[in-house]
């Protein structure tokens, strides 16, 4: 009995002492930096950035003034959501509303990059199939926000090449058009060359148009270089997006004033 007895007190030891031993043990290392486990695990805590984002945090009102350069002046209203997520390190906003007088949603992240030392976000709507990428700084007060508006460069490549194809097309048909209609006038034969001169028109046409296109494109396509988020109060603040004239004026495109939620108003 007292075999069976050492044999139960054995086996109830065996955790007791893997535990004990665990802990004497040294904590495993990485072998290319030499650097323990829980070293390399750096863990992040929300900063001062981040609290000067639960400004936006709550529910807003808007209503919108569009005048940017080559396009029709349009007014909108809505509804933002915004919320601090994810941890506390990431602003979440959702709009809805109208847009000269269309339905009208966007989504957006807002947080902070201690590597950059720098504000950071996205915005995606129902308007564009781009994306919008911005950075920038708060003011010294905490009540201004700065931002450079990264998507122009994008939209431009595309609208330039997509301006390109739709003119190199026109090009190739015009010369195909071209070669076709003096054949008939002048007989086979020279229908012939002239069809082969027509087609070599259109090519070079497709090749020069496409390219002046791309580069007029370039030049002329207008997005704004900045927006600003500026705080009156808790209640009310703006935001405005700025962008160069032909004449490389700085100019406002788009003001959009947010009040508060009356029933969020202290």
């Amino acid at each position: 009995m007292s075999r069976w007895k050492a044999l139960v007190v054995a086996v109830l030891l065996v955790p007791m002492i893997g535990a004990l031993r665990a802990q004497d043990e040294p904590k495993t290392q990485d072998k290319d930096t030499g650097k323990s486990t829980d070293q390399r695990m750096q863990t992040f805590e929300p900063g001062k950035e981040h609290q000067l984002l639960k400004q936006f945090d709550g529910d807003w009102e808007f209503t919108a003034k569009c005048n940017a350069p080559g396009m029709e002046p349009m007014e909108g209203k809505g509804t933002e959501s915004c919320r601090l997520t994810l941890g506390g390190f990431w602003l979440t906003c959702e709009d809805k509303g109208m847009m000269k007088d269309k339905d009208w949603s966007g989504q957006g992240f807002i947080g902070f990059n201690p590597q950059f030392k720098k504000f950071t976000g996205v915005w995606v709507d129902s308007q564009s199939p781009f994306m919008g990428k911005f950075a920038g700084e708060a003011d010294s007060s905490g009540k201004v926000f700065t931002f450079k508006f990264m998507m122009s460069e994008e939209m431009k490549t595309w609208k330039s090449a997509k301006e390109a194809e739709d003119s190199g097309r026109r090009g190739r048909d015009t010369g195909k058009e071209f070669g076709k209609e003096q054949g008939k006038d002048y007989g086979k034969d020279q229908g012939k060359d002239l069809g082969k001169e027509g087609k070599e028109y259109g090519k070079d046409q497709s090749k020069d148009t496409g390219k002046e296109t791309a580069k007029d494109m370039g030049k002329g396509m207008k997005m704004p270089d900045k927006m600003v988020h500026e705080f009156k109060d808790q209640d009310h603040r703006t935001l405005r997006f700025y962008g160069k004239d032909d004449s490389g004026k700085e100019t406002m495109w788009t003001e959009i004033t947010y009040t508060r939620k009356p029933a969020m108003i202290k």
